[in-house]
């Protein structure tokens, strides 16, 4: 009995953080998604997208996993073109983007982690995807 009492704490550890490792492998995959998703939206139409229509794309794929919070992801998304990757600030660098050169979007999410005793500060998930600009624009 005593040695189920020192080895109980130990095993729920372990137990919880495979379950919040899994947790945060989930949505790790949810913000890939929504990072492509945002830099697929630019490719159908470069030449009406904006920044709020990338956002919104990131924002809706996000939404649609269960376990991932809008919330918590961390605005303004970055959005970078060019084979230099230089940064997109305002819908005019947007629109500026080169034909036949990528296109990145990055999205950045704080995932808490249900050990929050152990681990006070939140995972910060990091994901890009590139897609390149159509030469029709």
């Amino acid at each position: 009995m005593v040695e189920f009492a020192l080895i109980l704490p130990l095993f729920v550890l372990i137990v919880v953080g495979i379950f919040d490792l899994g947790r945060a492998f989930f949505a790790f995959i949810a913000i890939s998604n929504a990072a492509r998703e945002g830099a697929r939206v630019y490719t159908f139409s470069p030449d009406i997208t904006t920044i709020q229509n990338i956002e919104t794309a990131v924002t809706t794929e996000i939404g649609s996993s269960p376990m991932v919070d809008v919330g918590k992801i961390v605005f303004p998304i970055q959005i970078e073109c060019g084979s230099s990757y230089q940064d997109v600030p305002a819908e005019i660098d947007l629109e500026d983007c080169p034909a036949g050169q990528p296109i990145r979007v990055t999205v950045t999410y704080n995932f808490d982690l249900l050990i929050s005793l152990l681990f006070p500060k939140p995972l910060t998930l990091k994901r890009s995807a590139e897609m390149m600009v159509p030469w029709i624009k």
